[in-house]
């Protein structure tokens, strides 16, 4: 998934940083783990990682790339309609679902020019065929969840597997804080649905990983003892819930219908809006976090065109662990851009530093 301040390329730059810092795989936490692309890394090299975020989407992505172990199997009702208790293959559970019958429904009615709603403001984030497939398959799988077919971390698995397959035929420049005005070739594409392949742990260390939905704080509480905290917060003033509010309405769900607002259709997100992206709140959050973990070690992955300065992040990091422990390791890279230079907008080059801060704590 096409996602802001995605950490997949700078994996190999973290894991060298912690390889540097000579820190050995224990109990790690990501408090603000969104695609679980870190989480991940960390948990494949060997770390039990306790991953969180706020929003219902990132949940869905922890839940598949980080809390299982390995590829679940899936009760054979779901394939065959009996009542047989065979198991069946994670790949033939999609098969039915991508051969579900096309069901015009919320997702058609508000998000497509074919529903009502969406003609009346012009939405165009998915055409009508994709957006009654992408109906289809998301009240197939809250079906069998309801009739306890599934549990609750294959009913993730698959939630997943639908948010990564709409985002793949989704009318947009890699955002949901607006659409295309005319159609993409990927949008035009019919929606499939390919396999989330979850990490398998490298030893017995490695299990037992888990996933949250809710503060950073909380998940520092709920964690208990770690060795580790990563922290990657948002850098700006861009809401992830606006940014993001069509993959998080298909992770949460549309029972009760939620009221939508604006010509792109917002979910209420009031619950699910960060300090971090406030300016005069976020240098009290970092701060907040820090009083709150007892971990060994705390990192911050941090863009250099945030709205934390350096020197409040060393200040903030010198203040709560030993003050000649305190590191900065930099790694630049190609900015990501949803859109071109305009009127309204103009980038500040292509390239962007990405810097870790590391402090030890007694």
């Amino acid at each position: 998934m096409r996602y802001i301040g995605n950490k997949t390329k700078l994996v190999p730059f973290l894991l060298g940083t912690l390889d540097e810092l000579g820190l050995s795989p224990g109990v790690a936490c990501d408090p603000f783990a969104g695609t679980a692309s870190v989480g991940r890394a960390l948990k494949t090299a060997g770390w039990r990682v306790h991953c969180g975020d706020l929003l219902a989407v990132s949940y869905a992505y922890q839940v598949a790339r980080v809390e299982l172990d390995r590829t679940p199997s899936f009760p054979g009702a779901l394939v065959d309609g009996s009542g047989s208790r065979r198991s069946v293959s994670y790949s033939a559970v999609l098969r039915v679902l991508g051969a579900s019958s096309p069901k015009e429904g919320f997702i058609t009615e508000h998000y497509t020019p074919g529903g009502a709603d969406g003609r009346e403001h012009g939405r165009m984030y998915y055409t009508p065929e994709n957006g009654a497939s992408i109906d289809a398959v998301r009240d197939r799988i809250q079906a069998w969840h309801a009739e306890g077919l599934i549990d609750g971390s294959r009913k993730q698995l698959l939630l997943a597997t639908l948010i990564q397959a709409a985002d793949r035929v989704a009318n947009t420049t890699g955002v949901y804080a607006s659409f295309v005005k005319s159609w993409q070739p990927n949008a035009t594409r019919p929606l499939r649905l390919k396999p989330l392949r979850p990490a398998v742990p490298p030893s017995a260390a490695a299990r037992g990983c888990s996933a949250y939905r809710g503060t950073a704080e909380d998940l520092l509480r709920h964690a208990g003892a770690v060795d580790l905290v990563y922290l990657d917060p948002p850098y700006n003033e861009r809401q992830y819930p606006g940014y993001y509010h069509l993959p998080e309405l298909l992770a949460q769900g549309w029972d009760p219908p939620p009221l939508l607002r604006g010509k792109t259709g917002l979910i209420p997100d009031d619950d699910l809006r960060s300090d971090w992206c406030r300016r005069g709140r976020c240098e009290a959050a970092l701060h907040s976090l820090l009083d709150v973990t007892d971990a060994r070690h705390v990192l911050l992955s941090y863009n250099d065109e945030g709205l934390l300065s350096r020197e409040s992040i060393e200040s903030a990091f010198r203040e709560a662990g030993d003050p000649d422990s305190f590191r900065v390791f930099t790694r630049g890279y190609r900015r990501y851009r949803s859109d071109s230079d305009g009127p309204a907008r103009q980038y500040r080059s292509n390239a962007v530093r990405e810097r870790v801060y590391h402090v030890r704590r007694p």
